[in-house]
């Protein structure tokens, strides 16, 4: 029994072992994400960014209030607390950029308010745009829409199902309303024996659980962020 015993742990061991020899090879040879560059007369002009807390997605939106232009996602389970996690995730991931950048967090009631103000006078989408960044003296704004938060159906060791996790970022200019950057996150977390090139978003090897899925979602993401 003992002999079955610490074969099994040897055996745990070489495979840990090793896989962190892979994930360390991973890493060294992914290539690095560089951010999207700004025409230089809006990088010089572009300081403050007005952040939107994050919408759910709704089959039955129109274009107003925010062109998003995402195909192909498959929208679907959306935790309850999915917006206000993502709200704080959001918040602690967009710290590298403030040494570029001046952002203004607006909460659900003020953005709301404004909302309803803005729509009252907008008539499309880069004119809703223009009035927030106006009415909040930001040059840019930036929004955050979730197609699917579903949380993982076990431990980390061992699930039902995992974690999935769907949600885009855009940046929009404020005196135009164009598109500046948009990246979406859509994952669904997968056995690394069906995909161990995910192991460096994964970080480790465990099943991970819709927030900490979420969180590596942004930090990749943001790494193009102009």
């Amino acid at each position: 029994m003992l002999k079955k015993r610490w074969v099994k742990e040897m055996k745990r061991a070489i495979y840990s072992f090793l896989l962190g020899i892979i994930f360390s090879f991973l890493l060294g040879c992914a290539p690095a994400e560089r951010p999207q560059t700004l025409p230089p007369t809006l990088s010089k002009t572009l300081k403050t960014i007005v952040v939107l807390p994050f919408d759910y997605y709704c089959p039955t939106e129109t274009p107003i209030p925010f062109y998003c232009p995402v195909t192909g996602i498959v929208p679907g389970e959306i935790e309850p607390s999915a917006r206000e996690v993502m709200n704080e995730l959001l918040k602690v991931a967009l710290i590298p950029l403030q040494d570029r950048y001046t952002f203004i967090f607006l909460s659900q009631n003020e953005y709301e308010t404004l909302l309803e103000e803005g729509l009252s006078l907008a008539k499309t989408s880069e004119a809703l745009v223009r009035y927030i960044t106006q009415k909040t003296e930001a040059q840019g704004l930036l929004y955050g829409k979730i197609f699917r938060f579903k949380q993982r159906k076990g431990s980390s060791w061992s699930v039902d199902t995992p974690a999935s996790v769907s949600f885009t970022l855009v940046l929009y200019e404020g005196e135009t309303g164009r598109i500046l950057w948009q990246r979406t996150f859509d994952e669904t977390q997968k056995p690394l024996s069906e995909n161990i090139l995910n192991l460096p978003l994964y970080g480790k090897i465990k099943w991970l659980t819709a927030e900490e899925l979420a969180e590596r979602g942004l930090k990749n993401i943001l790494k193009t962020f102009p």
